[in-house]
This record gives C-alpha cells, structure tokens and sequence, in this order.
C-alpha cells in the first residue's frame, strides 16, 4: 500500500455554526466541544467567560492549552489578555475569573479518561471526563442542555 491509499485523517471544523451551550451548574460560561477523540484522549472545545465570571476551583488531570481568542482572564495573578496561551500542567489547581469577558479555544489531553475535576461550592466535585465531552461533541444547544440535565 502506497502512502496515497492512506485515508488522510486531517478535519476543519468550523466552530461558528455551532450554538454555544450554558453550562448548567457554573453560571456564566458556556462551551462548544468541537472533538472529542476517546482514543488519543484529547479535546478540543471553545469557551466563553459573560462579564464578571468566576468559575470554581478546579484540579488538571490532563494537560491543557488556553488560547485566549478576544478578551481577558484571570488566575493566580497570571492576566491572560487577548492572544495570550495558558499551559496548564497535570495536578494543577486554579480559580480561572474574567471581570470584562473572554473566548478561548482548549485543548486537553489526558493519561486517563478524566481531564478536569471542578471543586463545586456546595462541597462536591463536578468531573469532566471523556464520556462528558464526547456526548456534547458538536450537539446543538438544545441538545446539550438536555444532556446535562439528565446528568444532574
């Protein structure tokens, strides 16, 4: 077989038809996942801060890349400004804030099936996994919202 007979895996998404989805227990964000590859554990999703969002803790278990597209964010006196990339590394842990709104593009990749597991105020642990991401891959907005409300 001659490397023409090799399906070339190379994709374009384009992200702006797809509606962005509220994220139910942190107000104020929303996400489109655009791929979700169970088998190379990795993600790529769009996310966006409304003006004066401040997510809960969470705690890395995967490597992650946070290309900020407009806007500004915040975590542990780091300032993401427009076209800044944050590297998050395993086991790190942070409170992400945006006083005037931002738009980021992630990238995750894992060891494991989990990537992030969000510190909830009320004592519990919000996990995002591949299972998570993979049912919200390129789901419309209706959709996903149904999705995670029958996650609870």
């Amino acid at each position: 077989m001659s490397s023409h007979d090799v399906e070339d895996p190379t994709r374009v998404i384009d992200s702006n038809p797809q509606e962005w989805i509220p994220f139910g227990p942190i107000e104020g964000a929303s996400f489109k996942v655009l791929v979700a590859d169970a088998e190379l554990r990795q993600v790529v999703f769009m996310f966006k801060f409304e003006p004066g969002t401040v997510l809960p803790p969470h705690t890395h278990e995967c490597h992650a890349i946070a290309y900020t597209i407009d806007g500004s964010w915040d975590y542990e006196g780091l300032h993401l400004p427009t076209g800044a990339i944050a590297y998050e590394p395993v086991e790190s842990t942070h409170t992400p804030t945006s006083e005037q709104g931002a738009t980021l593009c992630v990238v995750l990749k894992s060891e494991s099936d989990t990537f992030l597991v969000n510190h909830m105020p009320d004592g519990s642990e919000l996990v995002l996994d591949t299972p998570f991401f993979k049912a919200l891959e390129g789901v419309t907005r209706e959709q996903g919202e149904a999705i995670l409300a029958a996650a609870g």
